[in-house]
């Protein structure tokens, strides 16, 4: 639990970046499992059946191996008449509790919930819900295959192979080590364009746009990179800035810069489109502010020095050549 605060900071600078706004699929992003439990359970004992299954189920998302919620979501159902869901909830928890004390007492309920499930099933006549179960080893399997060829977001993708296996009600405590995974690949992924971007290789924008959704995709499947604050606006700030809009690039690489103050290349780009955008005096300040001794500090001052007067401009670029650089004696 150590790091629960520090995940806690890192989700809020997200939110502040405009990140993790989608709905969370898989991981602590969904809620603490131990106190959804716990809530459940209390609402269990007060028999308000649909709000603990409501709680049950965010806690087997927010922690797939907790298996407690497994068996809390399949008698709160159960008691709500949710006869399918039940079924569902009681195979993933006797599934994954081979040698837990209550699989026995488990087993037994599951059969008579198995048995309720056959007898609506033969009364409503093929109107029960389908069984899925092998329609998820499909999704299951796409998302590896898609997970292995790098395709992260989109159409076909392993995020879209989760999110249907959480919307139609998968089980099971493999959805944490999916979770992973896909969390692991898209933090790897976002900050591999951030490293290229940086490294001055020119990308198109939809890839750096992607960015933002692999950074948000991280924080909803697992763990949110720390790095995200920064990096998704300076990636975003780089995408308008090659489609010409300078304005909008400026205020990115400000706050790119503010949540990374170390990294000197964000202001160099929030220096960059300012001068873009007419706004040399704006440019010569965030420099001179933020990087005074930096080389491209003098060319800058010698550019405004120039637009005053060209005498100016040739005094700023003999100072600098005579001056701030002055030449070694032999």
């Amino acid at each position: 639990m150590r790091s629960e605060p520090r995940r806690w900071v890192v989700m809020c600078a997200l939110l502040v970046s405009g990140l993790a706004a989608a709905e969370p699929l898989v991981g602590p992003a969904v809620g603490n499992a131990e106190a959804l439990v716990a809530e459940g359970t209390r609402l269990y004992n007060k028999k308000r059946f649909a709000d603990a299954s409501d709680l049950f189920l965010k806690a087997t998302r927010a922690n797939p191996t907790l298996l407690p919620a497994y068996l809390g979501l399949a008698r709160s159902r159960l008691s709500a008449k949710e006869i399918p869901g039940a079924c569902t909830a009681y195979r993933a928890y006797v599934h994954s509790a081979p040698d837990i004390q209550d699989r026995a007492k488990a087993q037994r309920e599951l059969d008579l919930c198995e048995r309720q499930l056959k007898a609506a099933r033969k009364k409503q006549k093929g109107l029960a819900p389908a069984d899925l179960t092998a329609r998820h080893v499909e999704l299951k399997a796409g998302f590896f295959a898609a997970l292995g060829d790098g395709k992260l977001v989109g159409p076909d993708s392993a995020a879209e192979m989760l999110t249907t296996l959480v919307s139609e009600g998968y089980l099971g405590t493999d959805l944490g080590q999916m979770g992973a995974k896909l969390s692991a690949a898209s933090r790897n992924a976002a900050e591999e364009l951030h490293r290229r971007a940086l490294a001055g290789e020119t990308l198109p924008p939809e890839q750096l746009r992607e960015s933002r959704k692999l950074f948000e995709l991280a924080a909803n499947t697992g763990e949110a990179s720390p790095n995200a604050a920064a990096q998704a606006p300076f990636l975003e700030g780089l995408a308008v800035f090659q489609e010409g809009n300078f304005a909008k690039a400026q205020p990115l690489f400000a706050q790119a810069a503010a949540a990374d103050p170390g990294r000197t290349e964000y202001r160099v780009w929030r220096a960059a489109s300012l001068q873009r955008a007419g706004d040399l005096n704006g440019a010569l300040a965030v420099m001179e502010a933020d990087l005074p001794d930096d080389v491209r500090t003098d060319v800058l001052r010698a550019e405004v020095a120039r637009k005053k007067s060209p005498r100016d401009g040739a005094r700023e670029l003999e100072r600098i050549l005579f001056q701030r650089y002055p030449t070694a004696a032999r």
